[in-house]
C-alpha cells in the first residue's frame, strides 16, 4: 500500500467516526477523532471465519486496594474498561455492517496480579470464551501470562529504583 492510499484510508476511517457520532448526537473536536481512533486495546484476537473480534484487556490489581474484597475492586476495574471500550466496540460492529462485512465484537477481561495473584478460574473461563478448550494450554498460557506480568513488574520497579538513586544534575 502506497503512502497516498494510506492517507485515503484514514481520510475514510475519519469520516466513518464522525457520522458515527453524529448519528448519536455527538460532535467531536478534531483531537477527540484522534483520540478515538488512537485507542489501543492490551491485545486483539480475531476468528476470521467466525467473523469475531475479541478486545483483550488485561488489568493489574494494586497493592493498596481501598475496597477489602479484592474481587470488588476486579469488577469495578472491568466495568471501567467495559465503559472505555463500549463505544469502540459499538463502532466496530457499526462499521463492519456498514461496509457489509458484519463482525462481532466483543471485550475479555484479565485481571492478573502484581505478586503473581491470579483468579484462576475467572481467567480459565475467559479463555474458554476466546475458544481455548484444550485445558493444558489454558493453564500453560495462565502461567505465561503470570510470569509476563511479574518480569515487566520487575523491570518496571528497577527503573524506578534507578531513577530515584540516579542524580539528574
Amino acid at each position: 500500500m502506497g503512502f497516498v492510499q494510506f492517507l485515503g484510508r484514514i481520510r475514510r476511517l475519519i469520516e466513518d467516526v464522525v457520522t458515527f457520532h453524529a448519528q448519536q448526537n455527538i460532535a467531536l473536536t478534531s483531537e477527540e477523532i484522534t483520540s478515538f481512533y488512537g485507542r489501543r486495546p492490551d491485545g486483539v484476537a480475531f476468528d476470521a471465519k467466525g467473523k469475531q473480534c475479541v478486545l483483550l484487556e488485561f488489568t493489574r490489581p494494586m497493592d493498596s486496594v481501598t475496597s477489602s474484597d479484592e474481587e470488588d475492586w476486579a469488577e469495578r476495574k472491568e466495568l471501567e474498561k467495559n465503559e472505555r471500550n463500549g463505544m469502540h466496540i459499538y463502532f466496530i460492529n457499526y462499521l463492519g455492517t456498514l461496509h457489509g462485512r458484519p463482525w462481532n465484537c466483543t471485550q475479555a477481561s484479565f485481571t492478573v496480579g502484581a505478586r503473581g495473584s491470579l483468579q484462576k478460574t475467572r481467567f480459565q473461563d475467559r479463555l474458554c470464551l476466546l475458544e481455548v478448550t484444550n485445558s493444558k494450554t489454558r493453564d500453560k498460557i495462565r502461567v505465561l501470562t503470570v510470569s509476563k506480568t511479574l518480569a515487566l513488574s520487575n523491570i518496571v520497579l528497577k527503573l524506578f529504583h534507578v531513577s530515584i538513586l540516579r542524580n539528574p544534575e
